[in-house]
């Protein structure tokens, strides 16, 4: 069974949670399935991690470069679609090109329905592009229950049509003098951190925290602090104790390995793959109880009201201060982590991808 993966988050990510599943799906799935994927100009890191290799052009000291790596792999997508040399079509993203091109069934995963309960971060076309793919697509796959139980909310869809698949776990490389990135103590929040990722919420608890606590620190990874974060952070008193690093991937397991905790305090979520990051970091986790959260970790994590910064605060000290409840949390992250792994998640979808050609 041949299966077209069109090249559209490889177009629009350099580095992500959906191209890496993508690409992760594509390496574990089994001999009854062909993987195509014709990404011919990208920068995402991910494409050097495939199987099969993908050659393809960087154009980043291009100006307008995303907008050429979409021109140029749409063409030959469409060309692709338009010799239909495949079986099924998995989209990478929502590309209504699919819908235009492409007479071969559609399995779309969806990762999450933040364009419903969160439209303001949307326009109009992307929102309307995002339901036309669902709406058309011959069968679903959702990243957890949470995601599914929305698409059923949002869109009536009957839920039959979904099947929820979770993510695998991709282990983090260590370095070979396996050093400690972070010097001291210190809390760890990994990723993006506007709007419904609350990192405002954690800035506050950790001020909280700090007050007593007087060399913790609470370090970040990802983009450079905005204005309006710097202010924040120096307007709650801990500016000094807040870092921001970018660290090299080889140096994400021993990061996750040296933290007091990992917490991840968003409001809305997919899957959340730093949760599993964690787990085999053996790093105690403190989560939201919101969204798919609880889904993932069950068991293995601390929660607490995202709305509340004293709540936050509270779980994080119960974890950090406790040493029984911090070994009760590794001991359980380790266990559940056993749950994942993306040799499951590739045979779940090839499962969905058999019963869609059966139904055709």
């Amino acid at each position: 069974m041949k299966v077209f993966y069109d090249s559209t988050i490889f177009s629009r990510q350099t580095i992500g949670g959906i191209s890496r599943y993508f690409v992760e799906l594509i390496n574990h799935m089994p001999d009854s399935v062909t993987p195509l994927l014709k990404v011919k100009a990208s920068e995402n890191i991910y494409l050097s991690d495939l199987r099969e290799s993908c050659r393809h052009l960087s154009l980043r000291h291009v100006p307008d470069h995303r907008k050429l790596y979409r021109k140029i792999n749409g063409y030959f997508d469409r060309r692709f679609m338009h010799r239909g040399e495949y079986d099924i079509i998995h989209p990478t993203d929502y590309n209504t090109s699919c819908l235009t091109y492409n007479d071969r069934p559609m399995v779309l995963t969806v990762h999450d329905l933040i364009h419903k309960r969160l439209p303001g971060w949307f326009n109009t076309k992307a929102i309307d592009d995002i339901d036309r793919c669902i709406m058309r697509a011959d069968a679903l796959i959702a990243i957890s229950h949470a995601t599914k139980n929305d698409m059923v909310e949002y869109y009536g869809i009957d839920e039959s049509r979904i099947t929820v698949i979770h993510h695998g776990y991709t282990p983090v490389e260590t370095g070979s003098d396996a050093r400690k990135p972070v010097d001291g103590r210190y809390i760890l929040f990994v990723g993006k951190r506007g709007g419904y990722k609350n990192f405002d919420s954690l800035l506050k608890a950790f001020s909280v925290i700090a007050a007593t606590d007087r060399d913790l620190k609470l370090v970040c990874t990802g983009r450079p602090f905005t204005t309006d974060e710097r202010r924040a952070i120096r307007d709650a008193g801990v500016a000094s104790r807040v870092e921001q690093h970018m660290f090299a991937t080889s140096d994400l397991g021993s990061l996750y390995a040296g933290a007091l905790c990992y917490v991840f305090p968003s409001k809305l979520e997919g899957f959340g793959m730093p949760v599993l990051e964690a787990f085999a970091g053996r790093t105690p986790v403190v989560l939201s109880n919101a969204s798919c959260l609880p889904e993932i970790a069950a068991d293995a994590a601390m929660y607490f009201n995202p709305d509340s910064p004293d709540d936050i605060a509270d779980a994080i000290k119960r974890v950090i201060y406790d040493d029984d409840e911090r070994q009760r949390l590794i001991e359980a992250g380790v266990r559940r982590l056993a749950d994942f792994s993306w040799d499951k998640t590739a045979r779940m979808t090839a499962g969905v991808y058999d019963s869609v050609m059966r139904q055709t």
